[in-house]
């Protein structure tokens, strides 16, 4: 196993891995940085110079915070990993990590190498791509009608570049627990790819609020343990 500190930026998760700033994203598909590669495990694993056209320089800024690589799907879905705020770290490893007996078992998708959750908004059941890089949640707009927004925030997803949305403060369930989210509505663009996978929205990091999560991607199994517990 390897564990290294993590923390919170604009509400991203940034890790600290051998003096470099790192963001975990599950929702990009594919790594960069502004080295070649980055080691884990004992292992190098080579990083892009862009994503979406866009350098780490360059999603550093729009996302307000300096960042030295992203971690995307290529190379997170090769391990297993833990997010814990409770011990402010993440921890990879080769194995599944037998923390604790009550860890809630949470089977996902994975399409187009991105984890799918099934969630319940209103009685009825919800696809999301789990974004962990995401610090905002999404939603169709055609899931929000009537609905009154809370706000608005300045957001920044790769692809789309920095905008503004309406902001959404929903009750919906996962895994039987409920939670309360807020959501912005995606760009229509976006939405359109996302509609690929059969999703109708993106479970941003505020989902860690609520629980310190393991992810056996190579299982399609999430392990989630409630916050109000200890590690």
């Amino acid at each position: 196993m390897e564990k290294h500190s993590i923390g919170l930026a604009e509400n991203h998760i940034i890790a600290i891995m051998n003096g470099k700033r790192v963001l975990i994203s599950t929702g990009a598909p594919i790594s960069v940085g502004d080295t070649p590669d980055i080691m884990i495990l004992g292992q190098r694993y080579q990083l892009e110079k862009q994503l979406l056209g866009m350098d780490i320089r360059q999603i550093g800024a729009a996302l307000k915070t300096d960042i030295n690589a992203l971690l995307g799907m290529d190379i997170l879905s090769k391990f297993v990993f833990y997010i814990s705020h409770s011990i402010e770290a993440i921890i990879f490893s080769d194995f599944f990590i037998n923390f604790k007996e009550n860890m809630r078992e949470l089977p996902i998708n994975m399409d187009f190498n991105l984890p799918i959750v099934t969630m319940r908004m209103g009685g009825v059941d919800v696809k999301m791509v789990l974004d962990t890089g995401s610090k905002l949640s999404y939603l169709d707009a055609s899931l929000l009608g009537g609905m009154k927004n809370v706000g608005t925030m300045e957001v920044f997803y790769p692809g789309f570049n920095v905008f503004i949305t309406e902001i959404y403060n929903l009750p919906v369930e996962l895994r039987g627990k409920p939670l309360d989210i807020h959501f912005g509505l995606l760009p229509d663009v976006l939405m359109k790819n996302l509609s690929l996978t059969g999703c109708t929205g993106i479970l941003g990091s505020e989902i860690f609020r609520y629980y310190n999560i393991q992810f056996c991607l190579k299982k399609n199994t999430l392990w989630l343990v409630d916050k109000d517990q200890k590690i």
